[in-house]
Formats: C-alpha cells, sequence, structure tokens
C-alpha cells in the first residue's frame, strides 16, 4: 500500500513539476511580470516575490513566490506555489496549486487540484475536467465538468457540477444555484445545508466519521496535499536561500557534490558539538563576561538545522543534473533535490532514516559553506 502511495505521488509530482530537455525560460528576482504583449513560447519557471503573468505564454508554467497571479493565457499546465495564487486568465492545461489563498475567477482547460486556507472558484470560473481542493474554507461557484474531492472544514456548493461529488466537510452547504448530474457523498458529523433550488440528480449518501481518538490511514488525496504543504514550506525557504544568498547556495550545493564524505562528517560534529560548545561559552560568559556568545552559537545552530534539507536538496538536485548533463540552475536543483527526498520520506522508517541524514549533510555543507564565504571563491567546475 505504501509503495502505491509513493508510485501515485510520483506521478502527481513528475506532472506537476516536469523537467523538460528542450529549452526553458528561467527568471527569477524580486519581480517576474510578463507584460500583456509579451509572448514566451518556452516552459516559464519563475521564482520571484511577485510573479505576474498578463500575456502568453506557450508552455507549461513553474511559479514560486508571495503573490502569483495569471491573467493572460498558459497553454500549458500550470504549478504554483505562495501565499496568494489567483488565476483570472485562462489556463488550457491544468493547475496545481497551493498557498493561503487560492483564487480562481477564469477557464481551466484540465483539472484543478488546489490546497489553502481558502479555495475559492467564482461564478466565472470553469473547470474543464475534475477539481481536487482541500482547504480550512472552500467555496465552488464555477461550473466543474466533471468530478469533485473535497476536504474542507466549511464547503459551500454553489454551482453546476457534471459527474459526481465526494466530501469530507464539517459543514456542508449546497445553495439554490447548486446542480449535481451524478451522486453526492459526503461523511459529516451533522447533515448538509440544502436549499431548496439544489438539485441532486444521483444518489445522496452521508456518513459519519468515527468518533474518538481512532486512527484511520489517510487515503493518497490527503497524503498529497500534506506532502504538497510540506513541499511549499521547505521550496519557499530554499527559494529564500538561493534568490538572497546565491553564493551561500552555490558554495553548500558545491560541498556536497564534491565532498559529501566530509560534509557528513562535518554534519554529525556540528550536530553534537555545537550544543555542548554554546552550553559552555554561555557558563563560561557567565563568569568572566560574553555570555552572550553561547547565545550566538545556539542561533547559528538552529539556522543550520532549519536550513539543512534545502541545502542537502541542493546538493541532490545538482548530482542529478550533472548526471544527465544538464545546466545546474540552482533553481531547478533545489526543486528537484526536495522532489528526490520528500518522496523518499515517505516511505516508513526509511524514509526517516534518509531525512536524518540529509540533515546531516545540510548541517555539514552549511558550515563548510559559511567557512567557505571568509576566503574568496573559486570559479565552479
Amino acid at each position: 500500500m505504501h509503495v502505491l502511495r509513493v508510485l501515485a505521488l510520483a506521478a502527481i509530482v513528475m506532472a506537476a513539476f516536469p523537467l523538460r530537455a528542450d529549452a526553458s525560460d528561467i527568471r527569477q528576482g524580486s519581480q517576474v511580470i510578463i507584460g500583456p504583449n509579451d509572448t514566451i513560447d518556452d516552459d516559464l519557471y519563475a521564482f520571484a516575490t511577485t510573479v505576474t503573468i498578463s500575456g502568453t505564454v506557450n508552455g507549461d508554467v513553474i511559479a514560486a513566490g508571495n503573490n502569483i497571479s495569471v491573467d493572460g493565457t498558459v497553454n500549458g499546465s500550470l504549478s504554483a506555489a505562495g501565499n496568494t495564487v489567483s488565476i483570472r486568465g485562462q489556463v488550457n492545461g491544468s493547475v496545481r496549486a497551493a498557498g493561503t489563498t487560492v483564487f480562481v475567477d477564469g477557464k481551466i482547460g484540465g483539472d484543478l487540484f488546489a490546497a489553502g486556507n481558502e479555495v475559492t472558484t467564482t461564478a466565472n470560473a470553469r473547470i474543464g475536467r475534475d477539481a481536487v481542493v482541500a482547504g480550512t474554507s472552500v467555496t465552488l461557484t464555477g461550473a466543474i465538468v466533471r468530478n469533485v474531492q473535497a476536504a474542507s472544514t466549511n464547503l459551500t456548493l454553489d454551482g453546476p457540477v457534471g459527474g459526481n461529488v465526494s466530501a469530507r466537510a464539517d459543514r456542508l452547504t449546497l445553495t439554490g444555484r447548486a446542480a449535481i448530474d451524478g451522486s453526492l457523498s459526503y461523511s459529516s458529523a451533522q447533515d448538509a445545508s440544502i436549499a431548496s433550488g439544489a438539485v441532486i440528480r444521483g444518489s445522496t449518501t452521508r456518513s459519519t466519521p468515527p468518533t474518538g481518538p481512532v486512527q484511520v490511514a489517510p487515503g493518497p488525496a490527503a497524503i498529497a496535499i500534506d506532502w504538497l504543504r510540506g513541499l511549499v514550506g521547505l521550496l519557499l525557504l530554499g527559494l529564500f536561500l538561493v534568490l538572497f544568498f546565491p553564493a551561500f547556495a552555490r558554495r553548500s550545493g558545491e560541498a556536497l557534490v564534491r565532498s559529501p564524505f566530509v560534509s557528513l562528517g562535518v554534519g554529525c560534529l556540528v550536530l553534537i558539538g555545537v550544543p555542548i560548545v554554546a552550553v559552555l561559552l554561555f557558563i563560561v560568559g557567565a563568569l568572566i563576561g560574553g555570555w552572550w556568545l553561547g547565545l550566538v552559537a545556539l542561533a547559528f545552530y538552529f539556522a543550520a538545522i532549519a536550513v539543512s534539507l534545502p541545502v542537502a536538496a541542493l546538493g541532490v538536485g545538482a548530482s542529478i543534473l550533472r548526471v544527465t548533463r544538464r545546466p545546474a540552475q540552482l533553481v531547478i536543483a533545489l526543486i528537484l533535490g526536495l522532489i528526490v527526498l520528500l518522496l523518499v520520506g515517505i516511505v516508513p522508517i526509511l524514509g526517516g532514516v534518509v531525512l536524518f541524514i540529509a540533515v546531516l549533510f545540510g548541517l555539514g555543507a552549511t558550515a563548510i559553506a559559511v567557512a567557505g564565504g571568509r576566503r574568496p571563491e573559486t570559479a565552479p567546475a
């Protein structure tokens, strides 16, 4: 069962983050803006605080940042992770989005896979295939051609659905504009609020979620959503390093690729030695002065642990790109490495061991990169 889940997630990830062999347009910085008169004939990789696409992209789009908006046309698929993801234009492929707010007011030719605190599709939205959504508050108003799978605290269906609806919600509401051509199956502790004008052409089935501390194995959709949330958090931290500290990111990735066992050894020393040194500095400093040096050492320690997985991902991604003889772009290496590490992390026992070892590699590479920043850098091979 776990193997099937990993394979299912691998399929989702390969679709969400394709690594094409042909040319791609990679843009990064504080802002990435594709103007209304701009046309991009390649896949677009955009990583910035603000990503705005008002023109035309004749390929897939992978975007990460704080605010991501698509007001133009994407003739491929869209994969977006950010605080706010807004789609007011047209995406002819599928959309995979994760953020605090996911807002759809345009046309999507394929599937919608969305996870966030608030997920909303307006009356102008149209989903050409299935909608798989999860969030604290989910409102689906636009037309959905096929099926809906949803998990939410508050779920509102306010438009037509061409297929079946399967939902898990604390509160499910069907307004007078809701029209389900198939059946409705939902799990909730209370009956759904169904307005008199709502239409359900198939059967309606309600199941009661188990009470008490009974733990049920999560389904593939729940695992995929949790995995995507973890990826988004680590990706944003990694992008912060890559965009604002590119020299450090490059040095740490090179340290892992060139000297992996040295990085592992240094990581073990940092994991064990820094807390001991910090405590000694604090004790000695309390007697003779300079106790704050212990706090500085602890601050470095926790910061290094926080960035260890993104740093390890840079090394893994750079190694894969080197083997496949592709350009070693920091952002692409980060995305590829995180996907590999987090996919392996799903596997019971083995995943935990691999992630722990990755943390050790990342700690060592971080320490080496910080030490290397004190001397002039040599040109990368």
